[in-house]
């Protein structure tokens, strides 16, 4: 016989997570990412464990444990256990392995979850992210690691193909750290500290250059948020110099589908201050870490581009 119900802690859960063990509602009907990664990693804590085993997961990763009647109150093993499997194979590195997309995003894990055999508490799921249940609330700016890669195809009236971009390196330019993305011979060097992009070389030419540095996201994102990017884009090999004047916003939150899969995004709209007309629009997923779709108004016509695929490299421990 089994007594005793424990869903790790997230104060932001506590009052959904105890109106589920009531009424034992909030099931889905498909098992999300969130759900597989949990349980994969609970069967290896239940294996282990003698006193607990994983009875539910919810769809955005918070799971409930059931202790057993002789199981030690106050045991955080458990809790422990899954710790150890959420640093072992963080969740990006199985979503990528497993090549399967997000719906929704859940909460980053706790590391001092408790365990009882007689009190339901709350505890986060295993992803980091900021957001809540199906909905995204705001998206901090990301933490590219160096091997992190993202592929695209794209298709406009001139013509089609596919890119990667890779993070290739951190170095200090003129002063500014600054993160390194490559795609073939072409490297584009973003101010480390905010995302903003400086300059993009050729074969080690300086093709273009902004000034100030454009900010295409100013994290965190959140909807509702607007902002007025003013700049001037140089093509030094072209001789030619162009000043923009933009007004973006995120617009809202949207489920898009594209080829690496189905995510949960903040569209972002940025318009042509004078003109008023589209500049770019792009649909940028926190859990990827970038955009997994964009459209930029050229003279030529639109130009689309969207996600194919994505793997990260191991974080440090």
């Amino acid at each position: 016989m089994v007594s005793g119900r424990t869903v790790g802690p997230s104060p932001l859960f506590a009052i959904a997570t105890l109106a589920c063990l009531i009424v034992a509602g909030c099931a889905t009907t498909q098992e999300t990412p969130q759900q597989s990664y949990v349980w994969q990693m609970g069967r290896i804590c239940d294996a282990r464990s003698p006193f607990w085993r994983m009875e539910r997961v919810e769809a955005d990763g918070r799971y409930v444990v059931q202790g057993a009647t002789n199981a030690p109150p106050g045991r955080n093993d458990y809790v422990a256990c899954m710790q150890e499997q959420f640093t072992k194979t963080p969740y990006r590195e199985w979503l990528s392995q497993r090549a399967t997309a997000l719906e929704s995003a859940p909460v980053a894990p706790s590391s001092s979850g408790s365990v009882t055999s007689s009190t339901a508490t709350t505890t986060q799921s295993p992803l980091a992210t900021t957001s809540v249940g199906a909905s995204l609330e705001r998206a901090l700016k990301p933490t590219w690691t160096v091997g992190d890669e993202w592929s695209y195809r794209w298709q406009s009236p001139e013509g089609k193909g596919t890119f990667v971009w890779v993070v290739d390196r951190f170095e200090n330019t003129d002063g500014i750290d600054s993160v390194v993305v490559k795609s073939g011979s072409r490297e584009s060097f973003y101010r480390r500290e905010d995302g903003a992009l400086r300059h993009s070389t050729v074969n080690g030419r300086v093709e273009s250059r902004f000034n100030p540095p454009f900010l295409s996201l100013p994290f965190p994102l959140e909807v509702g948020k607007e902002w007025h990017p003013d700049y001037a884009r140089e093509l030094p090999m072209a001789r030619q110099t162009t000043e923009r004047l933009l007004d973006c916003r995120v617009d809202g939150e949207e489920s898009v589908t594209v080829p690496a899969g189905t995510f949960r995004t903040f569209h972002v709209i940025c318009n042509n201050q004078r003109s008023k007309l589209l500049n770019f629009e792009l649909w940028y997923a926190p859990e990827v870490g970038h955009m997994v779709k964009e459209r930029t108004r050229f003279s030529y016509g639109i130009r689309e581009r969207e996600l194919t695929g994505f793997k990260f490299a191991e974080r440090p421990q």
